[in-house]
C-alpha cells in the first residue's frame, strides 16, 4: 500500500487485532499483548501535555502519584488515601466503600488474586487497598468532580463520537511530534479527554493476561516500547472505557441503596458526594545519610540547671530499645525513661472495616505485644468493627489497648527492631552518658514515648504516621494538661507538586493540627540536597533547590537541615541536606544542626555514628524540650518556641535557603528570654 507520493504505508490493523508483523513482546493466545508497565513519561505526556510546554493541570480527583503508581503496574492493587468531601465524614465514606466492595463484579481479569482492601478510617481520612478498576467503579463516581455539572453530558458526548479523534491521537502520539497543527490540536485537548485516554489505557492493560506472577514486578519500558504495545488498540481502549461508564450508570440503583440515600430523582449535580480526592498512601523513609557541645547544650544545662524529667517527647520512628542502658534510671531498681510504647505498624488492620483483615500472624503479634489474651484481642477488634458499622468516630480508648506494647523485662535484650534508626534518634534527644564513656544526649533525664510507625516494610506508613499524631492529640485532650509536649519526626516523604499544594499534604495538615493543639513538632528537612539528574547529554549531579520533603514542608513544623558535625562554621551546610525554599515560596529550612557522623545509641546496648537530617532534628527537639523545662510558660506555645530557636540561631554566613536562620544555639536561646 502506498500514498499519493509513492511512499509505503503500514496497513492499520482492525480494532482488537494485533499488528501483522510478529511482536517482540509477550502476547496472549488472542494476539493481544500481556500486561505491561506504562512509564511516567507516558503518564505525564497524556495527562499534562508535551514536555516542552506543560501548562495543563489535570482536574480529576485522582492525584498524580495515583496515576503513576497504577501505570507502573496496572495489574496490582495500590494503597490509597481518600479525602472525604466537606459534607461527609471519614467513617461514612469508609462504610460506603466497604459496602460497594461486597458487590460482585465481572470486570476483574482472570486469575487475579483477591486482595484485602483493609478499608480503615481516621479523622478526615480513609485508607483502602484497591485495584484500578475498583477505583474507577467505586471511588470516582462518588467524587465531587464526577458530580460537577455537564461532566456526564461531556462524557456521553465523547461516547457519541464527538472528540473521539482527539482522544485516539493522545493514545497514538509518540514523544516526538513534527506537525505544528496537530500539536496545537492535542495541546488543546480538555482535561476530561486526557482523563478518558489515560484511565482507559490503564484500565485496558489491567484486564490483560499477566506475563509474570502477580507478586512479581513488570519489566520497566521506555516511552516508545510502551507506545508500540498499545498504539494500535486505541479503538478498543476507548470502547472499554465507555462500556465501564455504562456499568457505572447501571450501578446507580445499587449505589444509592448502599449509600443509604435515594437521590435518583435529583439532578446529578445536586446529589450528595462523599469523596473529594484520592492520593497515594506514601512511604516514609528515615532521613539518614560531637553534636551536643556544638550547639552549646552542655553549657546551657550547666548554666541554667535545666531538668527535663517532667517533659515528655514522642519519637515517631522505627522503635526504641527501651531497656538500653542509656535510657535506664539509676538506683537499685532501674526503670526505663521510655515511658510508653505504641505500635502503629498494624494500625490499618486494627481500624479496618473487617475483623478478618487481621490475619493469624498479625493477631499473634497483637497478643504477644499487648499482653492481652486472645479473647480480649478479639473482643476489642469486634468493638472497632462495630463502631465502623455504626459510623461512630474512631474510639482511641479501644484502639489503645491493641497498640500499647507491654514493657519487656529490663534484662531481656532480645527484642528485634526493624531498624536501629529510632533508637539512634531517641539517644540524641535523651541518652544518659552515665559512665562518661560517651557524650550523652541533649536531655539525659527526659521522658520518651516510643511511637513505632516504620515497620519492616515501608508500605502504608503515611497512614500510620497520621494515626500516631491523631493519637497524640487524643492523649493530650483527655487530660487537663499537655501530657506529650513535643514530637520528633525524622522521616522523609518526597513532595510531588502535581498532587498537593506544598505543605498541604495529608501528613502536613495533620502536623499543623498537632501544632495548633499545643505540641512542638520537629521534622527533618530531608536528604535530597544533592541529586543526580538525567539530561540529553547524560547524568548530571548538582545541588537541588526546592528539595525539602514532607512533613518538613508544613509551615508550623520546625524543619531542620544538617551541618558538619565538628566544624560547622568552616564546612557549613551538609551537601546532602535538603534546600529551600518550599515549592510555594516559603523560607525553609528553619534552622540547621549537626547531622554528620553523630554518635548515639543503637540496639544491643551499643553506640554508633549515623549521618543525615534525621540526626539533626532530634538536637532541635532536645533544645525545645530544654526551653519548655526551663520556662514552663512556653508549654502549649509551639510557635513561640519555634520563633525563639530561630531568632537565637547562629548565622553561618550561608544562603538562607541552605542554612535557614542559622545553626541551633541552645545557650543563646535560653539567654534570650
Amino acid at each position: 500500500m502506498a500514498d499519493d507520493k509513492g511512499r509505503k504505508r503500514r496497513a492499520k490493523p482492525q480494532s482488537g487485532t494485533p499488528k501483522s508483523r510478529g511482536p517482540t513482546w509477550p502476547v496472549s493466545a488472542d494476539g493481544r499483548p500481556k500486561q505491561f508497565s506504562v512509564p511516567p513519561e507516558v503518564v505525564e505526556h497524556i495527562l499534562l501535555g508535551p514536555r516542552d510546554d506543560r501548562r495543563v493541570l489535570q482536574d480529576s480527583p485522582l492525584l498524580g502519584d495515583v496515576w503513576a503508581a497504577y501505570a507502573l503496574d496496572p495489574g496490582i492493587a495500590q494503597d490509597v488515601l481518600i479525602t472525604p468531601h466537606k459534607n461527609a465524614t471519614a467513617v461514612s465514606v469508609a462504610r460506603t466503600i466497604a459496602g460497594a466492595l461486597k458487590v460482585p463484579v465481572e470486570s476483574a481479569p482472570p486469575g487475579r488474586p483477591p486482595t484485602k482492601a483493609k478499608v480503615a478510617y481516621l479523622q478526615g481520612l480513609v485508607g483502602a487497598r484497591l485495584y484500578f478498576d475498583q477505583v474507577l467503579r467505586i471511588l470516582v463516581p462518588r467524587t465531587q468532580w464526577w458530580r460537577e455539572p455537564k461532566v456526564a453530558e461531556r462524557i456521553e458526548g465523547v461516547d457519541a463520537g464527538d472528540n473521539q479523534g482527539t482522544i485516539k491521537k493522545l493514545l497514538q502520539q509518540g514523544p516526538k511530534r513534527s506537525n505544528a497543527l496537530r500539536e496545537r490540536t492535542l495541546d488543546n485537548a480538555t482535561s476530561l479527554q486526557r482523563y478518558i485516554a489515560l484511565a482507559g489505557l490503564i484500565y485496558w492493560i489491567c484486564k490483560l493476561e499477566r506475563p509474570v506472577g502477580w507478586d512479581e514486578p513488570l519489566e520497566p519500558l521506555t516511552f516508545e516500547q510502551a507506545l508500540e504495545r498499545y498504539r494500535d488498540y486505541a479503538d478498543e481502549i476507548l470502547s472499554g472505557m465507555f462500556a465501564l461508564y455504562e456499568v457505572v450508570k447501571a450501578d446507580e440503583n445499587a449505589r444509592q441503596q448502599n449509600d443509604g440515600v435515594d437521590t435518583r430523582s435529583e439532578p446529578a449535580e445536586e446529589r450528595p458526594t462523599c469523596i473529594f480526592q484520592i492520593s497515594l498512601n506514601r512511604s516514609a523513609v528515615p532521613a539518614l545519610d560531637r553534636s551536643v557541645p556544638a550547639v552549646k547544650a552542655d553549657a546551657a544545662r550547666s548554666l541554667f540547671n535545666v531538668q527535663c524529667k517532667n517533659i515528655v517527647w514522642a519519637v515517631l520512628d522505627s522503635g526504641i530499645q527501651n531497656n538500653h542502658d542509656a535510657f535506664m534510671t539509676s538506683g537499685e531498681k532501674p526503670t526505663s525513661r521510655v515511658r510508653k510504647i505504641f505500635d502503629f505498624t498494624n494500625i490499618r488492620e486494627i481500624v479496618s472495616s473487617e475483623t478478618g483483615d487481621v490475619d493469624a500472624q498479625t493477631r499473634e503479634k497483637l497478643i504477644r505485644t499487648s499482653g492481652l489474651a486472645e479473647a480480649e484481642v478479639d473482643v476489642n477488634l469486634e468493638k472497632i468493627a462495630e463502631d465502623f458499622e455504626k459510623e461512630r468516630p474512631i474510639n482511641w480508648a479501644t484502639v489503645e489497648r491493641l497498640i500499647t506494647v507491654k514493657r519487656p523485662d529490663p534484662n531481656d535484650k532480645s527484642e528485634k527492631l526493624p531498624s536501629s534508626h529510632g533508637t539512634h534518634v531517641a539517644g540524641i534527644i535523651g541518652a544518659d552518658q552515665k559512665d562518661g564513656k560517651y557524650a550523652g544526649g541533649m536531655c539525659p533525664d527526659i521522658g520518651l514515648y516510643d511511637f513505632r510507625v516504620l515497620g519492616a516494610s515501608l508500605e502504608e506508613t503515611e497512614f500510620a504516621v497520621i494515626a500516631a499524631m491523631q493519637y497524640i492529640r487524643y492523649v493530650n485532650e483527655r487530660h487537663n494538661y499537655i501530657m506529650i509536649h513535643g514530637a520528633n519526626l525524622s522521616l522523609s516523604i518526597p513532595h510531588n507538586v502535581r498532587n498537593f499544594a506544598c505543605g498541604r499534604t495529608p501528613i502536613c495538615n495533620e502536623c499543623e493540627r498537632l501544632v495548633e493543639s499545643g505540641v512542638v513538632v520537629v521534622a527533618a528537612a530531608g536528604n535530597r540536597g544533592f541529586q543526580k539528574f538525567e539530561t540529553k547529554d547524560g547524568p548530571f549531579e548538582n545541588y537541588a533547590a526546592f528539595s525539602i520533603t514532607d512533613p518538613g514542608n508544613a509551615d508550623g513544623v520546625i524543619t531542620v537541615g544538617s551541618t558538619h558535625g565538628n566544624w560547622p562554621h568552616t564546612y557549613g551546610v551538609s551537601f546532602f541536606s535538603s534546600r529551600g525554599p518550599t515549592g510555594d515560596g516559603r523560607a525553609k529550612p528553619d534552622l540547621v544542626a549537626p547531622g554528620e557522623r553523630i554518635l548515639s545509641t543503637v540496639p544491643n546496648d551499643d553506640w554508633a555514628p549515623e549521618s543525615g537530617t534525621s540526626m539533626a532534628a532530634p538536637l532541635v527537639s532536645g533544645a525545645a524540650a530544654m526551653l519548655l523545662a526551663r520556662y514552663e510558660e512556653l508549654i502549649g506555645q509551639p510557635r513561640r518556641v519555634k520563633r525563639i530557636l530561630c531568632e537565637s540561631a547562629t548565622d553561618l554566613g550561608r544562603e538562607r535557603s541552605f542554612q535557614g536562620h542559622g545553626m541551633l544555639d541552645v545557650l543563646r536561646a535560653l539567654q534570650s528570654i
